[in-house]
């Protein structure tokens, strides 16, 4: 197959997304397949396989949390599209295609039979939310005109049921190569890095991400863990509130440092004893848990839809409920006082990474591209 992969976010940004497009791109190639990823533009400097660059985009925070809303011009899409069909496109695959508009763009332009990722999970409330709403209609627009629809857990499934979407989506995790944060933690054991238990966050600096949390729980454990380090990687618009409160709470062994690439975050995460999650809401899946279980980081999380989906069996008490501060806390003591606690808890991590990683969920979303595919001919 020829597959498109259609994402409106920059491939030079971290996150989920732009992890499991890669990922899953490089897999197919490995089968056989040729692939094409459409984003965005990103730095100059930066190289991706297979990678068009098209477009414009520009950042925006909505509900809390920031993406980008991008864009391409009749020249630009045409221009694209024109060297799609010469290149002998087969198939698309579209993510979060209720991102405006470059996907949407391209897709509409293309006609090719099309599989689509729905990464997020809509915001709940008890009024109405004209977004929420909007992008329900949307959704049920793709789901009319796409062969299969995916997301990634049960909860955006959840919300898709109850908004009677018909067909209903079909749940797959996102596809990650964890071989290199494997390969990170080997590095890292090699290295002999000093003795000193560590947390780390890594991810946006905004409010739903909890990280304020984090730092009132870092309050309460520092005393008992004068030797312990807490590192936050990561910027947003959060940054500068965050560092007053550490500075005025006076939280020692603290540090904040600047959103690292792709090999520092394995590096990083490599080093870490936990790996704090404390996200309020609004996460769909907890691709960012499963790397740091491959790095053999102990995840502690906020018992999220989203993050619950990964934190199953012994993982279960690991999660603690969004904004409990002296849960997270607890958690944390539990595993920094208790060696054998942290070891099984490794343990189990390292395991249940393995049932995510793009060797075992990759060949599921190459059966719907090659179904897709066979439906249209």
């Amino acid at each position: 197959m020829k597959v498109v992969q259609l994402t409106p976010y920059a491939m030079d940004r971290p996150g989920g997304v732009q992890s499991h497009v890669r990922d899953l791109s490089a897999w197919l190639r490995r089968q056989g397949h040729e692939v094409k990823i459409i984003a965005p533009p990103g730095a100059p400097a930066h190289a991706e396989e297979g990678l068009m660059p098209v477009g414009s985009a520009r950042p925006i925070s909505v509900h809390g949390t920031q993406f980008e809303i991008s864009h391409a011009n009749r020249a630009e899409c045409r221009a694209a599209v024109s060297a799609l069909h010469d290149w002998g496109a087969d198939v698309v695959h579209l993510h979060t295609p209720w991102t405006p508009l470059l996907p949407w763009q391209i897709w509409r332009a293309l006609k090719l039979p099309t599989i689509a990722t729905f990464h997020a999970t809509l915001p709940d409330g008890d009024g109405f939310d004209p977004l929420a709403w909007a992008l329900r209609r949307v959704g049920h627009h793709f789901n009319r005109h796409i062969s299969h629809l995916i997301v990634p857990s049960q909860a955006p499934y959840d919300q898709w049921a109850a908004a009677a979407a018909a067909p209903l989506p079909t749940i797959l995790p996102p596809a990650i190569d964890l071989s290199q944060w494997r390969t990170a933690k080997d590095a890292a054991i090699a290295a002999d890095t000093p003795d000193r238990f560590r947390v780390v966050y890594m991810g946006r600096l905004e409010a739903r991400k909890g990280v304020a949390v984090l730092l009132k729980a870092w309050s309460q454990l520092q005393a008992a863990l004068p030797d312990a380090e807490l590192i936050i990687a990561g910027s947003g618009e959060e940054e500068a509130t965050l560092r007053e409160y550490a500075r005025a709470a006076a939280l020692t062994n603290v540090t904040f440092q600047p959103p690292p690439n792709n090999a520092q975050a394995r590096n990083l995460m490599a080093t870490a004893d936990v790996f704090a999650a404390p996200a309020l809401h609004g996460e769909s899946f907890g691709l960012v848990l499963i790397e740091a279980m491959a790095a053999q980081a102990v995840p502690v999380a906020a018992n999220n839809a989203g993050f619950a989906t990964v934190m199953t069996g012994k993982g279960a008490e690991l999660l603690c409920p969004p904004g409990d501060t002296n849960a997270l806390a607890d958690t944390i003591m539990k595993l920094a006082q208790n060696p054998a606690h942290l070891t099984a808890c490794r343990s189990w991590a390292t395991q249940h990474a393995a049932r995510f990683d793009v060797t075992s969920v990759g060949p599921a979303y190459e059966a719907l591209l090659q179904d897709a595919c066979s439906g249209a001919s």
